[in-house]
């Protein structure tokens, strides 16, 4: 579906979508219309349930005029994250629309709702034989008098955009399609944006010593890659800024310490945290973003097998370390471990944000809708948690307390890749595993998406599957404190 701006009026075949607020306070438009079919508008309203509270939704007809109301909730409180979400309400409604609709932006940011409503058409219908019938709606109009200055500031928007629909396109593949091969093919074909990439295999991965990652793949008919992919879009420093890193597990089994059957045909999405670096990467190159980001994604398959690796097993990390892995199914930190090693190692950059589906326990604690923050620096974590409310996508700090570190020490190796105390603490232990592997002076945040990465019914934003968790924020994050600071 295409965003178009342009200024204000409609064809007679367009259904047309008016922002009202609460209580019935209509927008400049709606009440227009209202105004010109003699309060038609308010008294149609009156005989329904809708009084312009967030997310109302109200399909009705005037005067031969398909009207879509949406609910916009306070007056005072409207912003851009209420623009997005009008948008998207508005692709929701209309899906089923052949040709071309159009929503009077009126007071609202034209291009935020171009951009919910960008996010929110997006549907992974390419193992349906029926595709047309998914979504019919090919043309979103935003109605504005500045629509050029309104398509300007809709371009970074459209970039994210593009980067969050390949971010869900990763998740949403099956398995036995989006392998790590094909992971690292994927991410070769965005080079056309101007991005860097590496890739790096099984035999290169055991030389350089990623025991860990390799360990966890050892299972798979399907080998380890790791990827790694640049964006330099600072030339006058050779400097890397920050540095992002993935986990990618394309199939999570659980290895031999077997998942339950109910519920893993979704594991495919274990990959998220890599999709969304490769997705982040995408957004930046796409808007030429004045800054260089470097992204690594590990990526494996954990499947068990007579090769698999086994509870029990001890295991030197790339940085040194040695792991006791307790339970197979605690892949992801073993994965992140020496990628995160090699992402030190090799840019040396001054921050590294990790993003991984790394523990239910974190669903536990923060449910669905929420990524779990966990950083060795204050002033980091609240950069980032800024950039989460500006976009949007909801994360909660969480603890790094020392109390933690004691949970992971085990008896026989340096550490294990499960707490001696149980399933308590689960996601703060997980967190505890990978500061290990985090160098002193560097600022490290790690986010466990395990919740938010996946979308178990449709939701505003997107249908089940793969939301694209993290794209919006780090790409916010990155313009916002690490860009600014490098630009001139």
């Amino acid at each position: 579906m295409d965003i178009l701006f342009k200024k204000t009026g409609v064809s007679d075949n367009e259904a047309l979508i008016v922002g009202i607020y609460d209580n019935l306070t209509f927008s400049k438009t709606a009440k227009k219309i209202d105004t010109e079919n003699k309060g038609a508008l308010t008294e149609a309203l009156r005989h329904t349930s809708f009084t312009g509270k967030k997310d109302d939704v109200c399909r009705l007809f005037l005067q031969n005029r398909e009207l879509l109301c949406i609910g916009l909730g306070a007056k005072e409180r409207a912003d851009a994250l209420t623009a997005e979400r009008a948008g998207a309400r508005a692709v929701n409604a209309l899906a089923d629309e052949k040709g071309s609709v159009a929503f009077a932006a009126d007071d609202l940011p034209p291009a935020a709702v171009g951009f919910g409503a960008k996010i929110a058409s997006y549907r992974f219908t390419k193992y349906k034989t029926e595709r047309e019938a998914d979504f019919a709606l090919k043309e979103f109009y935003v109605l504005t008098e500045k629509a050029q200055a309104a398509q300007n500031a809709y371009e970074p928007y459209f970039c994210v955009a593009k980067g969050i629909h390949t971010a869900r396109d990763m998740v949403n593949e099956p398995a036995n399609v989006m392998t790590p091969a094909a992971a690292a093919a994927r991410a070769v074909e965005l080079e056309k944006y101007g991005l860097k990439t590496e890739v790096y295999d099984e035999a290169m991965l055991k030389a350089k010593g990623f025991n860990l990652m390799t360990g966890v793949a050892q299972g798979s008919n399907n080998p380890p890659k790791l990827i790694v992919v640049q964006w330099r879009g600072n030339p006058d420093t050779e400097e890397t800024h920050a540095v992002l890193v993935g986990k990618g597990v394309c199939f999570d089994s659980g290895g031999l310490s077997l998942k339950p059957a109910q519920g893993m045909e979704d594991m495919k999405f274990d990959l998220s945290g890599a999709a969304a670096v490769l997705g982040t990467l995408q957004a930046l190159a796409m808007r030429k973003a004045k800054v260089n980001v470097a992204g690594v994604m590990a990526m494996v398959e954990n499947i068990p097998s007579k090769t698999a690796q086994r509870p029990g097993d001890i295991v030197k990390s790339l940085k040194g370390l040695t792991v006791e892995v307790v339970n197979t199914d605690a892949e992801g930190r073993l994965v992140l471990a020496d990628a995160l090693t090699y992402a030190q190692e090799r840019f040396k950059a001054p921050v590294v944000i990790d993003l991984a589906t790394l523990t239910g326990a974190i669903l536990v604690a923060l449910g669905r809708e929420f990524a779990g923050l966990f950083s060795n620096d204050p002033a980091l974590s609240a950069d980032i948690k800024a950039a989460a409310d500006a976009t949007g996508e909801k994360l909660w700090p969480m603890p790094t307390d020392e109390s933690f570190d004691k949970q992971i020490v085990s008896y026989i190796a340096d550490i294990q890749n499960t707490s001696t105390e149980g399933r308590m603490g689960g996601s703060c232990t997980a967190a505890a595993f990978l500061k290990r592997f985090i160098d002193d002076g560097v600022k490290w945040a790690h986010l466990d998406i395990a919740g938010a990465a996946w979308n178990n019914k449709s939701s505003l934003f997107g249908p089940k599957g793969g939301s694209g968790y993290g794209v919006r924020l780090l790409d916010r994050y990155i313009r916002d404190y690490v860009e600014n600071k490098t630009d001139g």
